[in-house]
C-alpha cells in the first residue's frame, strides 16, 4: 500500500513538473508597435522561452520619394500613394537571442505580473509616440497591456529593448540595400550604428552580423565604412572576417 502511495505521489509530482515544463517551453513575450509616423509603421517582436525571436514588420507609411514630394494636391495621387504604401512587402526574420537578454525580458515580464494590469501614464496628456502592446502567453495564460507612454521603469526597459531590436534589424536591411544601390550612404549609416553601439543601445547585433561581415570584406566599400563595421562587430564580440580587403 505504501509503495502504491509513493508511486501515486511520484506520478502526480512528475505530471505537475511535466505540465510546468510544457508551460515554460510554450511561453513567449510579445511586443507590438503601431504608428503611422514610425519607420516601420507596424512591427511585432516575439521572444520565445527557448530563445527564438520572430520579427515581422509592415511599413504602411509613405516611401522616402513620396515624402520629399509632399504635399500632394491630387486626391488621385493620394490614393495611389496610399495603395503603394499598403502594398509594401511584409518583412520577417528569425534568429536566436542572446541568453542574458532572453533572461532579462522574461524576468521583467514576471516583475510586471505578466502585463496583467494598466500601465498607461494618465496624469496629463503626453506626446503620441505610437501604440505599444506588451503581451505574455503560455499554455494557461494570455495577458497584455497597451500604452503610449508609461512611467513604470520595467515597462520603459522592455520598450527600449524591443524598439532597439527593431532598430537593429531595420538598420541591417538598410545596410543591405545601400551596399547594393547606394554605397556612399554606408558611412553615415554605420556611424549612426556605431554611436548606438558605443552607448549600449544597439541590441542583438548578431542578427545583422552577416551584412556587417560582408561590408568589412567588400572591396567596393570605403575604407572608413569597413573600419566602422569591423568596430561594431568587435564591440559585440562577433567574428570579424580575416584580412579585410581595402
Amino acid at each position: 500500500m505504501r509503495a502504491l502511495r509513493r508511486f501515486a505521489s511520484y506520478f502526480i509530482i512528475s505530471l505537475i513538473a511535466s505540465q510546468l515544463h510544457a508551460q515554460q517551453q510554450d511561453a513567449s513575450v510579445v511586443f507590438k508597435f503601431s504608428w503611422k509616423y514610425g519607420r516601420p509603421s507596424d512591427y511585432i517582436v516575439t521572444v520565445h522561452q527557448n530563445g527564438q525571436l520572430d520579427y515581422v514588420s509592415d511599413d504602411h507609411s509613405l516611401t522616402s520619394p513620396q515624402e520629399r514630394n509632399q504635399p500632394v494636391e491630387s486626391n488621385a495621387e493620394q490614393s495611389v500613394q496610399a495603395n503603394d504604401a499598403a502594398s509594401q512587402e511584409r518583412f520577417t526574420k528569425q534568429f536566436q537571442t542572446t541568453e542574458p537578454l532572453r533572461q532579462k525580458i522574461f524576468a521583467l515580464a514576471e516583475q510586471l505580473r505578466f502585463f496583467d494590469g494598466q500601465f498607461e501614464f494618465t496624469a496629463h496628456p503626453v506626446a503620441q509616440t505610437g501604440s505599444k502592446t506588451l503581451g505574455y502567453q503560455d499554455a494557461t495564460r494570455h495577458t497584455a497591456t497597451t500604452y503610449n507612454y508609461s512611467e513604470d521603469p520595467s515597462i520603459q526597459a522592455l520598450t527600449e529593448i524591443f524598439q532597439g531590436i527593431s532598430l537593429t534589424i531595420e538598420s541591417g536591411r538598410k545596410l543591405e540595400f545601400d551596399r547594393r544601390f547606394d554605397k556612399l550612404s554606408l558611412d553615415q549609416d554605420l556611424k549612426a550604428l556605431d554611436d548606438l553601439s558605443k552607448d549600449g543601445h544597439l541590441y542583438e547585433v548578431q542578427a545583422i552580423a552577416p551584412v556587417l561581415q560582408r561590408l568589412v570584406s567588400d572591396r567596393t566599400v570605403l575604407h572608413i565604412a569597413q573600419q566602422t563595421a569591423q568596430r561594431i562587430l568587435t564591440r559585440a564580440g562577433l567574428a570579424v572576417p580575416p584580412n579585410p580587403t581595402q
